[in-house]
């Protein structure tokens, strides 16, 4: 059985991985604007707004990546664990949905998490991961989200603010970047171990087969 959400995983991981650098870049350019504006307007400001207007985009094209691997990683989950509740229109329901995603964003990776923690043996690591990242996430989320709209409102762009802003918003890439890489290893590891299950009894059933109607030895 292939992983739909395969290919989508890795060029998520891989979009992420530039956020997250972008992220980096844009927390040392706060850094400088706090400590200096003369530098920042001096060294900095080109290669700001360079980095910002790179990072939108991404962004936009990251977000739109997501909201597709979330429904595949549903169906591989359907998929892999017949009990698994949550469906991928309803995943998508609860990221989307205004209000209802507070519960329902932290709720699709505790699901996630508790199956591997439950239905498997080798991925229970990445089940630890997931479950303890879950309300984190939409913590920084929340906290990246009300800033975003201070910063965008104030007269005057506070330096501390910005900082905090960009620290956040590493964090919070950090995090979807580390919830995809245990999401997408346990899914694969899930994957193996079914695979392997289902080999050893169809093995066993085969053993079976070959060992029905052949002759006792008489003692």
């Amino acid at each position: 059985m292939k992983l739909k959400s395969k290919t989508l995983s890795n060029v998520l991981k891989i979009l992420l991985w530039v956020l997250a650098g972008f992220a980096c870049a844009d927390l040392v350019s706060s850094i400088v604007y706090t400590a200096s504006l003369d530098a920042f307007t001096a060294y900095i400001y080109d290669f700001y707004g360079f980095v910002e207007i790179v990072s939108s985009v991404l962004y936009y094209i990251a977000a739109v990546v997501y909201l597709i691997w979330i429904y595949c990683v549903h169906l591989d989950m359907k998929a892999i664990f017949p009990s698994f509740a949550r469906s991928p229109g309803k995943a998508l329901a609860c990221i989307l949905i205004p209000v209802y995603n507070l519960f329902g964003i932290p709720s699709i990776y505790r699901m996630i998490g508790r199956s591997y923690l439950e239905e498997t043996d080798g991925a229970k690591k990445e089940g630890r991961w997931i479950c303890s990242l879950a309300l984190p996430l939409l913590l920084f989320m929340m906290i990246s989200n009300g800033l975003g709209r201070m910063v965008n409102q104030a007269d005057e762009l506070s330096g501390s603010m910005i900082l905090i802003l960009s620290l956040v918003t590493l964090i919070l890439y950090m995090c979807f970047l580390i919830l995809c890489i245990q999401v997408s290893r346990g899914l694969h590891i899930a994957r193996l171990e079914i695979f392997s299950r289902q080999s050893n009894d169809f093995n066993a059933g085969d053993f079976e087969e070959t060992t029905v109607g052949q002759p006792t030895a008489a003692h």
